[in-house]
């Protein structure tokens, strides 16, 4: 296969690949423009700076660009493993690269952008649109010395500074509350109470000035009399026994005539004697003493896709459950869960119907994404208001993520039910229309009739699984 280098790229097989060194300027629209990326791999710091770079940037053309090591000996670094996508040993190899670049590209361009409502909504957007275009299922925490907390998560982690590491854990978090990461226990750590760093020297300090400057010695029990002093005090001048200064006899063997029951400390900052030492740990990033049983304590976990998880990327991750908790109209998720676990308990006193129900904007990443973040919050907040008006005060809403809501609708036939919900749908449909006349709206809407002898949680899994067998109301713009 012919090979063409010139102006630092190779053209190969129908690719162009840039070829980044040291010594050149890096730009984002220059990596953007090739179908994939090799590395100069001579300097070590240069190649995991540069991938770092690649992979935090904001566009997706970008960081989702196939990058390459070029290399003589393999990369040690587990992150820049974890962020590359291959290793060739001499430009002769780079048709080795071909089919990797181009279904990573194929992949990449199922990938739908969209403008998330928060910052941690973007950060789990793009690691997802990473791991997917990947084939990865799986997020894993590696041990790593240049990590602010001690872990990283490559595909997530790249995107903080070392001082903000930290809020990885918490991000994960959400994403494992909204259903899009399973995990399993790896580890536990320790961080500072102050700026939440893992780097620790834990040492023993005077409990009176906090010194972990401070001598030790061995304080002895002469059994005979029964006195007990530091070692010192039976210690001689003249030879090495050990003499009671109380009764003046020599101690001969140790578990006979004495024993060691404790050690002394003296500091010597302060001069004070103690038995018990304080325990405390010293932030190396920040400097601050920590007590030890005021550290952060944060479990590190390894993470893999869920099914609704691998779907984000090609659907867009607009917002977290968070990003809703203070919508008007609306419980929390959790809220909605007891609530319905209690209408459950209720309806197996009484005899009549209730329903749990969806409403699901089925292009919710491309209608977000068109509208801007300071256009999503209000046009949600009107479509809450849609709803509240049309159902009665007992019936409650929350959000089971950025485009679906799960509504109960009680005391109601389910064929009635039904038909609030396609009229709620039509409505909002046609606000959508008058308001946002380039958009196309796919709104689904489904409910079905709560039983008493199934759990909440699997009833509401059931009622999720009809969304993709369920119909869109759909109204276009005829301009």
């Amino acid at each position: 296969m012919k090979i063409t280098y010139e102006n630092n790229a190779l053209k190969v097989g129908g690719f162009e690949f840039g070829i980044l060194s040291e010594n050149e300027r890096w730009s984002s629209d220059r990596v953007a423009y090739y179908d994939g990326i090799i590395i100069d791999g001579v300097n070590d710091e240069f190649v995991r700076e540069i991938v770092a770079r690649i992979r935090r940037h904001h566009r997706a053309e970008v960081y989702l660009k196939p990058v390459f090591l070029l290399k003589n000996v393999t990369i040690k670094d587990p992150v820049v493993n974890e962020l590359i996508d291959g290793v060739v040993f001499s430009l002769e190899q780079v048709e080795l690269l071909l089919d990797r670049t181009k279904d990573i590209s194929m992949k990449s361009k199922e990938v739908l952008e969209v403008k998330s409502m928060s910052f941690e909504a973007e950060v789990i957007n793009k690691t997802f649109n990473l791991l997917v275009t990947r084939d990865k299922k799986r997020l894993e925490a590696y041990p790593y010395n240049r990590s602010g907390i001690g872990y990283y998560y490559p595909e997530m982690s790249v995107n903080f500074p070392r001082e903000d590491e930290h809020n990885v854990l918490s991000i994960l978090k959400m994403a494992e509350d909204d259903g899009l990461l399973t995990s399993s226990f790896n580890d536990r750590v320790y961080l500072c109470t102050s700026c939440s760093g893992a780097y620790l020297n834990y040492r023993e300090v005077c409990p009176q000035c906090s010194s972990s400057h401070s001598t030790t010695e061995d304080m002895v029990h002469h059994f005979p009399c029964a006195y007990i002093g530091p070692i010192k005090d039976f210690q001689n001048t003249i030879d090495d026994e050990l003499n009671c200064p109380k009764c003046n006899k020599t101690l001969r063997h140790i578990g006979v005539d004495y024993d060691k029951p404790s050690v002394l400390h003296t500091c010597q900052k302060c001069n004070h004697k103690y038995q018990d030492y304080h325990v405390k740990a010293k932030c190396i990033s920040c400097h601050h003493d920590n007590h030890i049983e005021n550290l952060i304590s944060k479990e590190i976990k390894n993470y893999t896709l869920t099914r609704k998880g691998r779907s984000i990327a090609f659907n867009g991750y607009v917002s977290t459950t968070r990003d809703f908790d203070d919508v008007p109209g609306t419980v929390k998720y959790d809220v909605f869960k007891i609530m319905l676990k209690y209408e459950i308990e209720r309806l197996r006193q009484n005899d009549y119907t209730s329903n749990i129900g969806f409403m699901h904007l089925a292009n919710a990443g491309e209608i977000y994404s068109r509208l801007g973040l300071e256009r999503q919050k209000s046009l949600i907040t009107e479509m809450i208001g849609i709803l509240r008006h049309n159902l009665r005060s007992a019936d409650f809403i929350a959000f089971y993520d950025a485009s679906t809501l799960v509504l109960s609708l009680n005391e109601i036939p389910t064929k009635i039910a039904n038909k609030i919900l396609n009229d709620i749908a039509d409505l909002t449909v046609s606000l959508m229309k008058r308001n946002f006349k380039t958009v196309e709206v796919h709104i689904k809407t489904n409910a079905i009739k709560l039983n008493t002898a199934t759990s909440h949680e699997l009833q509401l899994q059931n009622l999720m699984k009809t969304i993709d067998r369920t119909p869109s109301n759909v109204e276009k713009d005829s301009e």
